[in-house]
């Protein structure tokens, strides 16, 4: 699951410091937050995948709406009247990003996973199976690149914004939708780790997934690595990470934890909702710039 050795700042080149547990690391300098877990994406697969969807469909469909409603008043004006902007969702999944961007963009997807690209094309959307930036030709360009969810899974994250920018028409964007490390739960997470309970910053992480998180981000750490690789911060909003309908789902469908136990989980987050709901959002979307 991991490596042995002390990685890197992606942005800074120092060696990171080792974090709260052993393959977690932090950036003296930036931040940045980082992992040794290694993706295994197609190798192995410990998802009831139905389960996943009846999970976070709701949620997800729901925050995908408000986001292109939001990207529709950010990047107004991309194209003159009657021409539709072209849209690239890097991981595109299920396709629920994509069925509602259609309406407005002219959308596309690419998906490491092979056999999720299947179901997806099999419904009739553009998506390719691959990786990007590799699946593209050298002269594909689009006017918005998207990663729902995904950017925190790809390794060497300098290098993907870096592709981004040669596959971005001028002016264009790049849509990071992120777990926050400054958000409620990754913080509680972290605190546990100091009582001896890492369970709830290993599911932070999706440790012991096909595809765990590599980074995680926030406001601050995205400036400087898209400063870094000619891009500007243009806005960011926050979006919700809980909702009751589907947490229930949501907390079993890794399969690592009881029926009772599950259960329990999901009636103290009902009991601390509101109070959860008001403190920092565990998800943000960024907005970054071609410049």
């Amino acid at each position: 699951m991991q490596t042995p050795e002390t990685p890197q700042c992606d942005l800074c080149k120092t060696p990171l410091r080792q974090g709260h547990t052993a393959w977690h690391f932090i950036c003296r300098q930036c931040g940045l937050e980082k992992t040794t877990l290694i993706p295994q994406i197609n190798e192995i697969q410990t998802i009831n995948e139905t389960q996943r969807a009846q999970a976070l469909q709701n949620l997800r469909t729901h925050n995908f709406a408000t986001l292109l409603s939001w990207l529709g008043q950010q990047c107004a004006n991309q194209r003159p009247a009657g021409q539709r902007p072209t849209l690239l969702e890097v991981g595109c999944a299920h396709g629920w990003f994509l069925q509602q961007a259609q309406a407005n963009y002219a959308a596309q997807g690419i998906e490491a996973d092979h056999a999720m690209a299947q179901q997806t094309q099999a419904k009739g959307m553009a998506v390719r199976s691959g990786l990007f930036p590799h699946i593209l030709k050298a002269d594909e360009r689009f006017d918005l690149i998207v990663f729902n969810d995904v950017l925190e899974h790809i390794p060497h994250v300098s290098s993907v914004l870096q592709h981004c920018h040669q596959h971005l028409n001028p002016g264009g964007y790049v849509v990071i939708n992120a777990p926050d490390s400054e958000g409620i739960f990754y913080r509680l997470s972290k605190w546990l780790t100091y009582l001896g309970l890492d369970a709830s910053f290993k599911r932070m992480w999706q440790w012991g997934l096909p595809s765990p998180h590599l980074y995680y981000f926030n406001t601050a750490t995205l400036k400087k690595i898209a400063a870094a690789n000619h891009f500007s911060m243009h806005s960011a909003m926050p979006l919700p990470s809980i909702t009751l309908d589907g947490l229930i789902e949501r907390i079993q469908y890794t399969g690592n934890h009881s029926k009772i136990k599950s259960w329990i989980i999901f009636y103290l987050i009902k009991t601390f909702l509101p109070w959860l709901q008001a403190a920092k959002p565990d998800i943000r979307v960024w907005l970054l710039k071609k410049e």
